[in-house]
Parts: C-alpha cells; structure tokens; sequence
C-alpha cells in the first residue's frame, strides 16, 4: 500500500474521531443547558439536648474531675428541585464546642429515605429528603472545662455552647463528568440553663447564622423535640 494512501486513512479516522468527539461534547452541553439542576434548599432543625449530665468522679489515672454524658440530636432536610438529577449528600460534619474546646461530633444514625446498597446518602430527584444526626458523649473527663461548665450552667445566665455544621452535595451528571457542587456551612450558639425541678439542661437561646459558600445558605430553624 502507498504511504501516501496510509496516510489519508488515518486522516479520514482522524476526521470522524474529532467529529464524533465534537458531536458528543455539544449534545453534552446541549443536555445539560436543558436539564440543568436547580440549586438545593438544605435546611437544619436545632433540637434539643435529651441528655446533659455532669458528675463528679475520678479518672484512670486517679484524677478528680467532672465527667460529661450528653446526647444531642438534629435534623437535616434536603429538598432536591431538579426533576432529572438525584442529589448526592457527602457524609456532613456536625461538632460541639465549649468555648475552643470540641467535646463531641456527630454520627449519622438514621435515614427517614434513602440510602444506596454503597452505603452513600442520596435526595431522589424532586423529593424532600430527611435525616437525623445524633451528637452524643458518654463519661469524657472534661477536667478545668467540666467545673466550669458545672459553675455556668447552675447560674441563671446558663452557659453558651457553640454547634457547628458542613455540609457538602453535589450532583452528578452524565458520569461525573459535569459536576456542580454546593458547600453550605452553618455556627449556631447555643445558651443552656439548667431545670432544677426536672433535673435536666434545656436550651434557653439560640443564634444561628448561615456562611455563605456558592451562594448557597442553610435556613434555620428550633423545634422542640425529633
């Protein structure tokens, strides 16, 4: 075969591989400019803590101190507006803080929709979607922070505790290829006083605030109870 008549072979596939490529990526784009998901509303439920126990006790290494039992829970709400896309929730980071002290983090422990055989949490597409976050400690020493908090939340000004969340989503479109991704972040404040006839802390006041990343914001809201 003449190397000339090679050469215009390879040419011509050349040809329909870059056409076929073009062709491809302007339907991509065509598709995605039709369907185009609709930014998420993501909103979180301050609850309330169920339990918060201060008692005195003497560590491993025979230290007296204030140990810590809490359990605290939360709500997340997912609303997905796209009507094509499900929206898919990285697992979100949720922590609590006594001044710039991290005493406890969250778990994921319950999901009132889905969840895929992978284990990775998705909103269907033009579905709300709720679930449950649980923060929650069992006998942590608290050492100095431990009297303190004792001190404050005996007091009738209660003491402040800080709730911070970050929370990533992000749809995937046509095998990741196009990929848009939200970032929401949240701080809440949280004043607690203590209940001396029913024994137990309850949240008094609370201050919350969205931080906003890719235009995106939490809504925020208390209830009462999960």
């Amino acid at each position: 075969m003449p190397l000339r008549s090679l050469n215009s072979g390879w040419w011509i596939v050349l040809q329909i591989m870059w056409r076929f490529l073009f062709s491809s990526g302007v339907a991509l784009l065509v598709f995605y400019i039709a369907t185009q998901p609709t930014r998420p509303d993501i909103s979180i439920r301050i609850g309330k803590f169920n339990q918060f126990l201060l008692e005195e006790g003497v560590d491993s290494h025979g230290v007296s101190t204030v140990f810590l039992t809490c359990n605290y829970s939360t709500k997340v709400i997912v609303d997905n507006k796209s009507y094509v896309f499900r929206l898919h929730i990285h697992p979100p980071s949720i922590k609590l803080f006594f001044g710039p002290l991290n005493f406890a983090k969250a778990q994921l422990y319950k999901l009132i929709h889905m969840i895929s055989s992978t284990g990775e949490l998705y909103a269907s597409s033009h579905e709300s979607t709720t679930f449950r976050l649980k923060i929650g400690i069992k006998n942590q020493a608290m050492y100095g922070a431990g009297r303190q908090m004792e001190d404050m939340l005996q007091s009738r000004a209660g003491f402040p505790l800080i709730l911070r969340m970050n929370l990533i989503s992000d749809f995937r479109v046509v095998w990741s290829i196009i990929n848009p991704r939200y970032h929401q972040n949240v701080e809440c404040l949280l004043f607690r006083s203590y209940n001396k006839k029913h024994k137990q802390a309850t949240v008094v006041k609370e201050k919350c605030r969205g931080i906003l990343t890719n235009q995106r914001f939490f809504s925020l809201e208390a209830y009462e109870s999960i």
